[in-house]
């Protein structure tokens, strides 16, 4: 069945294919060849654009995926599904790529799930590296979930969704180290960080921009780069804790900086820059700050905040 659009300025009709163009089941069928040993498991797309309407699953393990784009036009789920899951290990193990990619998508799915639900084993996402990737318009940009670890991340841009980075709560085996270097989360329209399973994160040289909360945090994070948002009447950073681990924390690097745009000390519009829940949050903050502050000071609830060199905050924040 074919649907007819009528252009009447040019007096022509013009058939409109009735189903959306789907390019997933040929590339699945292509990665599934790769994952017999029929194939070569290097995927240059050569700057094509493709068009998904089912999750593409990726073996970390052996796929590497560079210089395409992609039209993620599922209504669930996620759009790439990196997991190990139904797949023997490699004979040998090396490191594959994301590379020189871009997914657009809606806010009704993920962008990049990984995930690994087979807990008799260990995945190996960390043999799967993000280098130059950009992330548009999810629910989640990037997702990481159960036997996730040690994913590193390089100029990845993860923009305009709901959460840029989400860590699953309960994560089972799951967070140890985890690094960006450069890229931006921004716009986000809950979320720059969204970190449910006391994960480690290392962002270098990061920004954070106009994410309606920059970072909540469960886990310890260290941080190098850049903070900058309007004031949104929410903490900017929010740092909890879960039961037998250790505690949310952000330990920020002397160059970095936290600016609020148009920031009025004598009339803020947010409680305070960073919430804190236990006495044992942490937060290091760096020598260059505009717009910490708030209604009720720079930091809510009982965390421990010092700048980086060891001085109590409110030393810093009294001059402003």
């Amino acid at each position: 069945m074919k649907i007819f659009a009528c252009l009447t300025t040019l007096g022509l009709f013009i058939p409109l294919a009735a189903a959306l163009a789907d390019d997933g089941a040929d590339l699945q069928d292509e990665l599934n060849s790769c994952y017999a040993g029929k194939r070569s498991c290097l995927f240059d797309l050569q700057g094509k654009t493709k068009t998904l309407t089912r999750p593409l699953k990726i073996n970390p393990d052996l796929v590497t995926i560079k210089n395409g784009t992609f039209e993620c036009a599922m209504k669930s789920g996620t759009c790439f599904y990196v997991s190990q899951e139904g797949f023997p290990r490699a004979q040998k193990e090396s490191i594959n790529k994301l590379e020189n990619i871009t997914l657009h998508g809606n806010k009704s799915i993920d962008g990049i799930k990984m995930n690994y639900t087979d807990n008799k084993n260990h995945n190996i996402n960390a043999e799967i590296t993000l280098s130059s990737v950009s992330i548009q318009g999810f629910n989640h940009g990037l997702s990481f979930g159960d036997n996730v670890w040690g994913v590193d991340m390089f100029n990845v841009v993860i923009g305009n969704g709901n959460i840029g980075i989400y860590t699953q709560p309960g994560a089972y085996n799951a967070g140890e180290r985890s690094t960006f270097v450069g890229g931006t989360i921004y716009n986000n329209a809950i979320a720059g960080i969204d970190e449910e399973s006391c994960w480690e994160f290392d962002f270098e040289g990061t920004s954070f921009d106009f994410n309606t909360q920059q970072m909540i945090l469960r886990g310890p994070t260290s941080f190098t780069g850049h903070i900058e948002n309007s004031e949104t009447e929410k903490p900017e950073i929010v740092l909890s804790a879960l039961v037998g681990v250790p505690a949310g924390s952000l330990y920020m690097s002397p160059g970095s900086t936290i600016t609020v745009d148009g920031w009025d000390a004598k009339n803020p519009k947010q409680p305070c820059y960073v919430e804190t829940s236990l006495p044992y949050n942490n937060i290091k903050i760096p020598a260059t700050l505009f717009g910490f502050g708030g209604t009720k000071g720079a930091v809510c609830g009982p965390g421990k905040v010092v700048t980086w060199d060891g001085q109590d905050y409110r030393k810093i924040t009294d001059k402003m």
